[in-house]
């Protein structure tokens, strides 16, 4: 589902290198369901090309130190690592930097209010 959302970095004024660039309006667009869905997927590549919560090693909050047990309770910010209600505090202090960027704004605004379930045990 990601790939569908990548920008062209070709056709942009500025790109990062090796960062991919994501169409943040048109994932804005989509369903509630959907952004949780595509959200998570987002999560869930940390897990698979970083190799967190691999062999057993937790994953840690940057700020609060707990354990973030996978993906469905990861929140990516800036370069934090954060469980749901530490990001919801860091970006609630930062959110009024994002008034000349609403399609950012409605991004982090949905990020906030995600609740996805943990899976179910096997």
């Amino acid at each position: 589902m990601i790939e569908q959302f990548v920008l062209d970095p070709n056709k942009l004024i500025f790109a990062i290198p090796y960062v991919r660039n994501l169409d943040r309006e048109r994932i804005n667009a989509l369903s509630d369901e959907d952004f949780a869905a595509l959200y998570l997927e987002l999560m869930t590549e940390y897990r698979d090309k970083n190799g967190w919560w691999s062999k057993g090693k937790p994953v840690r909050c940057s700020e609060c130190h707990q354990a973030i047990t996978g993906p469905e309770g990861l929140r990516r910010y800036y370069g934090r690592t954060l469980d749901p209600e530490c990001f919801k505090k860091a970006y609630e202090a930062e959110r009024e930097d994002f008034a000349d960027s609403p399609v950012m704004r409605r991004y982090w605004d949905r990020v906030a209010k995600l609740i996805i379930p943990a899976p179910a045990p096997r």
